[in-house]
């Protein structure tokens, strides 16, 4: 049957209206939502395709800012990508051959996962050249990490006047040691994608085996690569001379769960995450428990109650599957309110705690010790306030906390939101919330 060819449009230009939301809080959260594919693991898959010839599905594409820009970015490089009726979240990819070596500086500037598509098309062309990545303002976020791995395969890298510059005719495989202080997800796929089609033998050191990286390992073993070790921190990569194309289910948003379940808490609801397990958020679950969430699991969904208000705990940030830093700022809303005094500390992004000033416009008691310490005495209710946003996750905080502060919120940076969290309010509402587009 032919493709209605107004398909191809259906997953191009997102239409994310309204710069805010306005939100009445004070209403318990309770109802069933399935989070949608995950951001962290659809991005690196979109930019695998340009190493499978011929026809690629995926399904569980989120409708989210960032995945859009990615597949502007496939687009860019040749490829065509359509989305498949009745479910926008499935796209047909087709990969006839790339078409160029580099990309508008405007689509990189959009989204940090820009540098995933570096090492396919240089590993295709010989070549690759693109402009400094964008994303969220968390700090100094150098790129040489993600660089490193191709280096270690025998790539040419150049990082100068805000461009990056890769060259990959004949990549051989080698000893990949990745950051030890961090199992970086970014470049354990970064390291992936090359070593996959590279001569001969690679062993990747320091592998990060969160979900994510487990589920894009299944996914290029059945387009022909031959990875082991899926799953834990050593991966061995026997290199194949090509790959194909294949049918692939991208994994829930564990993230997107644990907000909803950061949601339940602060509003003291319930609610059931579907098609999650708890040990996808590992350590994130245990302090809900340890906070006095009632956690419970039944099959593949997990539940997150809050029969009252919580107790004050101590987190610390670390790779998978300790507490994920994306988690930490929805989970200092929840701790907003709770009994007692709490600690944060973030390892991971130096600017990561920059919500601090924002929550305390709403009444929160909070102490900035340093760029990486934060102290959280809690208050027994968040007054509602005009609060801005500055990148996803805070976002995502800024709203729970307004979900469960007395009054009237108007949270600004809904924009940064729409990149990782895709019909944020709709899901929301579904479960009672009061939240409506604000200009």
């Amino acid at each position: 049957m032919m493709q209605d060819p107004r398909q191809e449009d259906a997953f191009a230009s997102p239409a994310f209206s309204g710069q805010a939301w306005r939100i009445v809080g004070g209403q318990s959260l309770r109802g069933r939502i399935q989070p949608h594919g995950s951001k962290n693991g659809a991005l690196p898959t979109l930019a695998a395709t340009l190493l499978l010839p011929g026809q690629t599905v995926l399904h569980n594409v989120p409708p989210i800012a960032d995945a859009h820009t990615m597949v502007e970015l496939l687009r860019c490089f040749g490829l065509t990508v359509m989305a498949q009726a009745p479910s926008l979240s499935s796209l047909r990819i087709t990969n006839n051959g790339l078409a160029t070596h580099s990309a508008p500086a405007e689509l990189c500037a959009r989204m940090r996962a820009s540098h995933y598509v570096l090492g396919p098309v240089a590993l295709q062309l010989g070549r690759a050249e693109l402009a400094m990545p964008g994303g969220c303002d968390l700090g100094e976020r150098p790129v040489t990490h993600l660089l490193a791995p191709l280096e270690a395969l025998s790539a040419e890298t150049c990082v100068e006047s805000g461009r990056i510059a890769v060259q990959a005719k004949r990549l051989r495989g080698s000893l990949v040691t990745l950051d030890p202080r961090h199992r970086n997800p970014g470049a354990t796929f970064v390291a992936l994608m090359a070593a996959v089609l590279a001569e001969g033998r690679t062993v990747i050191e320091n592998a990060s085996f969160e979900p994510d990286v487990v589920s894009f390992g299944h996914l290029l073993n059945r387009a022909g690569a031959s990875i082991e070790g899926i799953g834990t921190a050593t991966l061995v990569v026997t290199g194949v001379p090509s790959l194909h194309g294949v049918e692939h289910h991208i994994n829930l948003d564990r993230l997107e769960a644990g907000t909803f379940m950061c949601a339940a808490a602060a509003t003291r609801g319930e609610i059931t995450v579907e098609g999650i397990t708890a040990a996808e958020l590992a350590a994130f679950v245990e302090k809900l428990a340890e906070a006095g969430v009632i956690v419970s699991e039944t099959g593949a969904e997990v539940t997150a109650k809050a029969p009252g208000r919580l107790r004050g705990v101590d987190v610390v940030t670390d790779p998978f599957p300790a507490f994920p830093t994306d988690l930490q700022p929805p989970f200092a809303a929840v701790l907003a309110t709770a009994e007692g005094t709490s600690s944060i500390v973030e390892t991971v992004y130096e600017r990561r705690l920059q919500y601090a000033e924002q929550l305390a416009k709403m009444g929160a008691q909070v102490q900035l010790l340093d760029s990486h310490r934060l102290a959280i005495t809690g208050v027994p209710r968040l007054r509602g306030a005009r609060v801005e946003a500055g990148n996803i996750r805070d976002g995502a905080a800024l709203v729970i906390a307004a979900l469960s502060a007395e009054g009237e919120s108007i949270v600004f940076g809904r924009r940064f939101v729409a990149r990782g969290y895709g019909g944020l309010e709709d899901k929301l509402r579904s479960l009672g919330a009061h939240i409506e587009l604000a200009d």
